[in-house]
């Protein structure tokens, strides 16, 4: 994002353009959504200019500002369709710290007009920093189909219960759970409906059952984050992201997914690494049930899903005996989107009718023993293996599913990062993995996949490792 979003108050100077001319209209029209007037400096003024300054709207003022026409305006459109005039007017208005546009000069610009969405009191810009302007005017056509017409004399009839709402609702969370009830509540519903007094009369008996009410205790949301791309998060995700009081968050949450958070929302990092805890998992139910006790909304945001391989058992245990009220909100785990971004199934009818998921560590960062799993079973074929934290035990597992019968040119895939943009994959056997498990360079997080299936065509580039053994071989 090149330029901040800001909404300016034209409760001083009116705002100031210069030209006289359609394009010139055109800003001042927009303008006057807002402005109550707006001074417009030109020798002349076209025919729709001129209609405005008959309303009273537009104040005309002689052409070619100076500074002191210029200081003080909350802010100036350049549109007299002369470059050395505009130029001349950018320049004066950037050495005053006065925000300038120049309609098509983004180098004359210190900002830039917004697509607009306006329902009254409820506004939404969209900006594209000047690079796709068509773009912006299709968001805005969607907006305008999205939003309801009546979405102002909502703002408008919160606008008028704040002072109530503050002096009844105690400020933080109570009071923005209180807004939050509202607006997704039958109050909200009635207004938009054009039910005025039922909407008011909800209102005030929320404000009286708040007034003087204990805090209420809160809750911890489970959330899976996904692999790591945020456009794989659920909307249901978004949406607890967005409710959320506080965050904790694991070390492979991708990055992207926290800008989901509330903007108030307190962001705590307790990620785990093998070897490294950074924040004991005692601690953290811990942390969960204190901050939920306080009366906020916890978001215990994990990388994939919270319920394989993410101790979310452990924490929905802790929370329960805690009295705490607990939702899971599941996450596409690493192993399912490391597949899609392959384009392999785990599963097919002709070579896989199972696939099991392990983790390549035990309790401890211990190697994995298997002793849960018939793995000479699972070796009669048509079977995936999919390994989590398999990284640096892959040749103990290699030579394990080779001690119980595994075919030695089994075909393993393993991806690292999946589906972020420094996704890796890398092809070989089981054998290889076993005698040169160093050879695939991985870095966690990975997962392995042993069966048929790694070996079918994948999408995207792939490293076959035993080919390029093999070229080295030749050109030794």
């Amino acid at each position: 994002m090149r330029t901040f979003p800001i909404f300016v108050s034209f409760d001083g100077k009116p705002p100031l353009v210069v030209g006289g001319g359609e394009l010139a209209a055109i800003k001042t029209r927009l303008l006057l959504k807002r402005a109550a007037t707006v001074d417009v400096a030109a020798d002349t003024l076209g025919a729709a200019l001129a209609k405005l300054a008959e309303a009273g709207l537009v104040t005309q003022i002689a052409p070619q500002p100076g500074i002191d026409q210029v200081r003080g305006r909350p802010l100036v459109i350049a549109a007299a369709e002369d470059n050395e005039e505009d130029s001349r007017v950018s320049a004066i208005a950037r050495a005053l710290g006065v925000p300038v546009n120049v309609p098509d000069r983004p180098e004359l610009c210190t900002f830039v007009l917004p697509a607009i969405v306006d329902r009254g009191e409820v506004t939404v810009a969209i900006g594209t920093s000047a690079a796709a302007p068509v773009l912006a005017q299709r968001l805005r056509a969607w907006l305008e189909r999205e939003l309801h017409p009546r979405l102002d004399a909502l703002a408008k009839l919160a606008g008028e219960f704040r002072g109530r709402v503050a002096d009844k609702v105690p400020s933080g969370a109570p009071r923005r759970k209180f807004w939050e009830a509202v607006f997704e509540g039958a109050a909200a519903e009635a207004m938009l409906e054009g039910d005025e007094p039922k909407a008011r009369a909800l209102i005030d008996e929320a404000i009286e059952k708040s007034a003087g009410a204990h805090q209420p205790q809160g809750r911890v949301l489970l959330v899976g984050a996904g692999p790591g791309d945020p456009e794989l998060l659920t909307m249901k995700a978004v949406r607890a992201l967005k409710a959320a009081d506080v965050v904790f968050y694991d070390r492979l949450v991708g990055d992207g997914v926290l800008d989901h958070a509330r903007r108030e929302a307190e962001l705590i990092a307790v990620g785990k690494a093998k070897g490294a805890h950074s924040v004991p998992q005692e601690e953290i139910n811990a942390l969960l049930i204190v901050r939920a006790k306080a009366g906020q909304t916890v978001v215990r945001l994990k990388g994939g899903d919270p319920f394989i391989f993410g101790r979310g058992g452990e924490e929905i245990e802790a929370l329960r005996a805690a009295g705490i009220a607990v939702e899971i909100i599941p996450g596409i785990t690493a192993g399912i989107a490391a597949s899609a971004s392959l384009q392999i199934p785990l599963t097919h009818r002709d070579v896989s009718h199972t696939v099991t998921f392990v983790s390549g560590h035990e309790a401890g960062g211990k190697e994995p023993s298997f002793e849960h799993l018939d793995l000479k079973a699972l070796a009669g074929g048509k079977n995936t293996l999919l390994v989590y934290m398999g990284v640096t035990t892959a040749a103990v597992i290699a030579r394990k599913l080779l001690e119980a019968g595994f075919r030695p040119d089994l075909p393993v895939m393993a991806v690292e990062n999946a589906t972020r943009d420094d996704e890796r994959r890398v092809l070989t056997n089981i054998a290889a993995l076993a005698a040169r498990p160093e050879s695939l360079g991985l870095k966690s997080p990975a997962v392995l996949i042993f069966g048929e299936v790694a070996g079918l065509p994948a999408a995207g580039v792939v490293e076959d490792i035993l080919a390029l053994e093999e070229v080295k071989r030749v050109y030794a």
